[in-house]
């Protein structure tokens, strides 16, 4: 019959493997899948969320270093 202690360990063991077992899952999704896995799809993004302190202004030319970004950048995908 095996010792209390041994049982415990077993179990500990266990918990410490299905731990680490959900992390590599979960780490594996976000690398495979990205962000938009979590956040149950990807959404286009046109305008910063409401209440972001940044907003997009279409009415005021680019400055010098937004198009020479823009153009570094490329088109859009």
């Amino acid at each position: 019959m095996a010792c209390p202690r041994a049982r415990r360990l077993g179990r500990l063991a266990r918990a410490l493997v299905a731990h680490v077992w959900q992390g590599l899952v979960a780490l594996g999704t976000i690398h495979v899948a990205g962000e938009t896995a979590r956040a149950g799809g990807a959404r286009v993004l046109d305008a910063p969320p409401p209440g972001h302190p940044e907003c997009l202004r279409p009415d005021l030319p680019l400055t010098a270093l937004e198009r020479t970004l823009l153009e570094e950048l490329g088109p859009p995908h």
